[in-house]
C-alpha cells in the first residue's frame, strides 16, 4: 500500500509540474509570437527618446571677474554650388530675405568656384 501511495504522489506531482510548464510555455508563445508587434512597439515608445541639448560654453573672465570672451549663438547657412546647378538666381531670391542680404550680394557666393591644381613632375 505505501508503494502505491508513493507512486500516486509522484504521478500527481508530475502532472502538476507538467501543467505548470505548459502554462509557462503558453505564456512564452503568447508574448514572443502572438503579441510581438504590440509589445515591441510599446518597448520602442518607452525606451527611445530624443533630447535636444545645446550646451553653452563658459565665459572667459579675467582675475577681477571682467568678461573677456563669451559665446554667441549664430545660425550657419551652407550651400553647395555644385548641387544648386544653374538655379543660383532662384536660391538667392529665396534665401536673401532670411539672411538679410540683397540678391546681388548673394549671387557671387552661390556661383561655383573652379580651382586649378598645378602638378609638377620630378
Amino acid at each position: 500500500m505505501p508503494k502505491q501511495l508513493q507512486c500516486r504522489r509522484v504521478v500527481v506531482l508530475a502532472l502538476l509540474l507538467s501543467v505548470a510548464f505548459l502554462g509557462l510555455a503558453y505564456r512564452l508563445v503568447d508574448l514572443q509570437v502572438l503579441r510581438f508587434e504590440e509589445l515591441s512597439a510599446r518597448a520602442r515608445r518607452n525606451t527611445r527618446r530624443e533630447f535636444l541639448r545645446e550646451p553653452r560654453r563658459g565665459d572667459i573672465l579675467d582675475i577681477k571677474g571682467n568678461l573677456l570672451a563669451t559665446s554667441v549663438f549664430v545660425k550657419t547657412v551652407c550651400a553647395d554650388p555644385a548641387l544648386i546647378g544653374n538655379r543660383q538666381a532662384e536660391v538667392a531670391r529665396a534665401v536673401a530675405p532670411l539672411l538679410q542680404m540683397s540678391e546681388n550680394e548673394l549671387m557671387p557666393r552661390l556661383m561655383p568656384h573652379l580651382s586649378r591644381t598645378i602638378t609638377t613632375w620630378c
